[in-house]
């Protein structure tokens, strides 16, 4: 469960600034992507179906994923049972479940504190984000930041747990600072 965490997570950050290399395998539009083999695992363990229902013979691994995407992307990893919404703006959404589930699972909190009766489905989820997200549902603890451009933010301690446990390492090789 937790290398499938890890592959997941790595796999997200990296899908939020994809790139390019090649291969083949479930999917026609990621042969040149250098997250190939993540994005083939993520859609081996069933955790991407595609980005083109019914067909799903895509992944669009230039395109940025949405934070109800993402819901998706961590019930399907955590194996986590649907769960009935409590959030405002998610009704309709083929993803209510799953980020109901999120929510049950004390993964997501919302997205527009103190209030957090909200989930913003639609809105791009960002690296900081994708960083809490992921030390919620591995259970990490909040870590001192490695990093220089998150000071503030209420996500710092979470991407320093991140990049404490190899997660991350940066954006911005080789420094990655």
């Amino acid at each position: 469960m937790r290398t499938r965490l890890i592959i997941l997570g790595a796999t997200l950050l990296v899908v939020l600034a994809a790139g390019s290399a090649g291969a083949t395998g479930f999917f026609t539009d990621d042969n040149d992507s250098i997250h190939l083999r993540s994005i083939e695992a993520i859609a081996d363990d069933g955790i991407t179906k595609g980005c083109n229902p019914p067909v799903n013979d895509m992944f669009c691994p230039k395109d940025v994923v949405t934070r109800e995407q993402m819901a998706t992307f961590l019930v399907r990893a955590l194996d986590l049972p649907a769960a009935v919404g409590s959030f405002v703006d998610t009704a309709g959404s083929v993803h209510e479940a799953d980020i109901g589930a999120l929510a049950a699972a004390g993964i997501t909190k919302g997205c527009n504190p103190p209030v957090n009766d909200m989930f913003c489905p639609r809105d791009v989820v960002t690296r900081e984000q994708m960083a809490t997200f992921l030390v919620r549902a591995m259970d990490l603890t909040a870590g001192v930041a490695s990093f220089v451009d998150p000071a503030g933010s209420v996500h710092e301690a979470d991407l320093g747990e991140l990049a404490a446990a190899g997660i991350t390492k940066g954006c911005n090789p080789p420094v990655n600072d």
